[in-house]
């Protein structure tokens, strides 16, 4: 027959064992009875009726021609025909053929098939030890309101009304995963994790862990760290799981609420969380509860929903910072990659971003080596895995120039530092070390005037004399006789190689027509080249004049190239 099988000899004795048990006493495999009113219209409830039929039948428990007669009636409860069923098996001597029943909610079971009985029925009423398949038999008046309880010591039904016994939590918590510790709070029975103050539980108050609470309704309360839901292995039953089958219907909400609380480390005391914390709270709950949310996720889902729709600070790991505070910036960054002066410039930069918003760098989520992302009404977060570079990156076009008057740069020095490292980025490390010459090579560019006002070729012009003045000749020169996109590029290149001394043998990377043009901008630009190794080495008194007359100069060649 399909679902049967040769019963080993462990499965014999162990049905064996049972069936003794229930054959001795039948009544033991009944939930007691602690709902002793009426239903509405002085109706008697299920489960009252089913039990008075179960009474008839264990008064004829040793009758087998009387139990096979209503084990296969077409007609009558359907707990008390399994009920006469395995008590009809309970008389066999041998047991060679089983049944095998399987459910994912309510566990497995070897049984004797005996009668018109349900597999799921029969399998409960002689697997009594076991805790959860010892209700399915129940199931049907569940259905209709009743409610039952399961554990290692009893099984009672506890009529329309969720009352689950002491006793029963007690020891659903003891077979739990959880090493729960049991104390009195203002007279209420509070089960709590390691590391847990009850009376942080019981008062809704965060605690150093951040915690979920089940609140029965009957008063107990118990309080799991999100340290301890962190342990989580595939080998475990979930806890909400566990709980929920060990009663029927297994319905949580109907004997407790659950809640959640978890504040990052900084978080003043007393404040509120957002209500969309809160909120989002609620849903991680919410799919925990129903089994659609994998338990060893529960505490990462309610410490992320909390950090992405804090709107205010900033949030530094799991640190909370109000952000204007550098000092504390600082040693929030401590454990993030980057050089001392790294560390110092991101806490500054971090420092501006909350002082100084701009509409670039609100809600900013800083990863490790990707494109922050920005979140609407949301604050500023810097993810564990992101580096004080990834910070210093993110806010440099907003707040780099400002950021670096916390290293002594200030005014063009530092206009034009964060102009080079914003224009071709280098990894900042790299860029610090090289700070003081930057700042060097700033205060040599300051002294030449800036032309805003230039066209393209004075412009062109202008950028080779200030390079070769300031950073050397080589690479300028190989930038001149590179190609060029227009006459007038290569006539500004000629004209710069011929003013500086560097034109011969040069000629065959120019056309004719660009010697010819840059041969004539040659006089100013040889002028200006003239002037700018004063300004070089000029003291600060004479720079002012100096600069007027690469003023003038300057003007000169804007008028010879057409683009005054």
């Amino acid at each position: 027959m399909r679902g049967t099988k040769q019963a080993n000899e462990a499965t014999a004795k162990k049905l064996a064992r049972e069936l003794g048990q229930f054959r001795e006493n039948p009544r033991s495999h009944l939930p007691a009875m602690t709902f002793s009113g009426k239903l509405r219209w002085g109706r008697t409830d299920p489960v009252s009726k089913t039990l008075s039929e179960i009474e008839k039948i264990i008064k004829k428990k040793d009758d087998l021609k009387w139990l096979q007669k209503r084990m296969m009636a077409k007609r009558g409860d359907d707990v008390a025909k399994a009920f006469a069923g395995s008590l009809h098996a309970s008389h066999d001597e041998q047991f060679t053929m089983v049944g095998q029943f399987n459910s994912s909610s309510f566990g497995s079971g070897s049984y004797v098939r005996r009668g018109d009985g349900k597999p799921g029925y029969l399998a409960g009423i002689q697997n009594y030890a076991n805790l959860t398949l010892r209700m399915l038999p129940w199931e049907d008046h569940a259905r209709r309101g009743m409610y039952f309880f399961s554990w290692d010591g009893g099984f009672v039904c506890t009529g329309p009304n969720p009352n689950p016994p002491e006793a029963w939590l007690g020891d659903v918590l003891k077979r739990s995963r959880f090493d729960l510790k049991r104390t009195e709070h203002e007279g209420r029975t509070v089960w709590t994790t390691e590391g847990l103050d009850p009376k942080d539980v019981v008062d809704g108050r965060p605690s150093s862990t951040g915690h979920v609470a089940l609140r029965f309704h009957h008063g107990p309360v118990v309080g799991l760290g999100l340290d301890a839901l962190e342990t989580f292995s595939k080998k475990d039953s979930p806890f909400v799981h566990h709980l929920a089958l060990s009663m029927l219907p297994p319905l949580l909400p109907s004997i407790l609420t659950m809640d959640a609380l978890w504040t990052p480390k900084g978080w003043p005391e007393g404040r509120e969380l957002p209500p969309t914390c809160v909120e989002g709270i609620g849903k991680v709950i919410d799919a925990w509860q129903g089994l659609t949310m994998n338990e060893g996720i529960v505490a990462s889902a309610t410490k992320q929903t909390v950090m992405e729709s804090l709107d205010e600070g900033l949030l530094i790991g799991e640190q909370w910072l109000e952000g204007t505070d550098r000092e504390a910036l600082i040693a929030a960054l401590e454990s993030f990659g980057g050089s001392n002066e790294e560390r110092l410039l991101a806490a500054e930069i971090l420092r501006l971003a909350i002082a100084d918003p701009q509409e670039d760098s609100i809600g900013l989520r800083i990863e490790a080596k990707g494109s922050p992302e920005q979140r609407e009404d949301r604050c500023i977060r810097v993810m564990d895995t992101a580096s004080c570079g990834d910070v210093l990156s993110a806010f440099w076009a907003t707040h780099g120039q400002e950021a670096l008057a916390v290293l002594g740069l200030e005014g063009e020095d530092a206009a034009t530092i964060w102009k080079g490292q914003h224009d071709a980025p280098k990894p900042f490390g790299k860029f610090l070390k090289g700070l003081d010459q930057a700042k060097a090579l700033a205060q040599q560019k300051a002294r030449f005037p800036t032309q805003e006002n230039a066209g393209v070729v004075a412009s062109m012009i202008q950028t080779y004399l200030v390079a070769g003045l300031t950073q050397g000749m080589g690479s300028v020169e190989r930038k001149a006789t590179a190609r060029h996109a227009s006459l007038d590029e290569a006539a500004a290149a000629w004209a710069w190689l011929v003013a500086v001394g560097r034109s011969g043998g040069q000629e065959w990377h120019f056309e004719s027509n660009a010697r010819d043009r840059g041969g004539v901008w040659a006089v100013p630009t040889t002028k200006l080249w003239s002037i700018g190794k004063q300004l070089m080495e000029a003291d600060e008194d004479e720079i002012s004049e100096l600069q007027e007359g690469w003023r003038n100069t300057f003007d000169e060649l804007k008028t010879i190239t057409g683009e005054s």
